[in-house]
């Protein structure tokens, strides 16, 4: 999640530049809940979750290096109209997917603050005054099972990297994220108890990717 910071003009400027620069090497920017406002990057972010998890598990299984699932091939997984092209979205969900596999097979750190845009500094457990209003996935008009999922997923990777850090039990359903499950809900939505039910699901799978293990 991004924070407004006030900063010096030189600053702002140099991380404009920055922000240009990982845009064109393949980096994903998010936006306000981790939120991609393009169809690629959204691609992209679907892509290398989905990836870093079948790299994980042929490393864990003793599998070959083949990252050309059927996932992969099909790139479309997760993909919904109103995310824009649908062509795009595949493009970006293979270069995710590849970059995610990659580092899951070779067992390196999952790449989220670059992915997904999550500030090592935020704390998912601590409420934001933004989680109803400045919304880019309402004034896009996105499904709640998408919001819900992209936001817990990235709830769940940052909760899981601080306990890890912190040397704490793996515990994803240990915190007050989860339990409320209501993170940048808004109402235009629908029923409230539909997006908590995915926002837990995916908050337990970010939780497991930043944890760095399976239960």
């Amino acid at each position: 999640m991004l924070r407004q910071i006030n900063t010096p003009s030189s600053a702002k400027v140099l991380g404009l530049a920055l922000a240009v620069s990982l845009s064109f090497s393949g980096a994903v920017i998010a936006h306000e809940h981790g939120g991609a406002i393009s169809s690629k990057h959204h691609g992209y972010e679907h892509g290398y979750r989905d990836g870093y998890r079948h790299g994980r598990e042929d490393r864990s299984q003793g599998m070959r290096y083949d990252y050309r699932s059927e996932d992969y091939k099909l790139a479309d997984r997760g993909y919904e109209r109103y995310m824009g092209e649908h062509d795009d979205f595949q493009h970006g969900y293979r270069d995710g997917y590849k970059a995610g596999y990659d580092d899951g097979f070779y067992g390196r750190p999952g790449r989220w603050d670059e992915t997904y845009g999550i500030d090592e500094r935020y704390d998912p457990s601590q409420r934001s005054g933004h989680d109803a209003d400045d919304n880019v996935y309402v004034s896009r008009h996105y499904g709640y099972r998408d919001v819900a999922y992209d936001i817990g997923y990235r709830d769940g990777v940052a909760m899981g990297e601080k306990d890890r850090r912190k040397r704490k039990q793996f515990r994803p359903e240990k915190n007050d994220r989860y339990e409320d499950a209501d993170h940048g809900y808004d109402k235009s939505y629908g029923p409230k108890n539909l997006y908590k039910e995915q926002y837990r699901q995916a908050f337990v799978r970010g939780y497991e990717d930043g944890y760095g293990r399976w239960r």
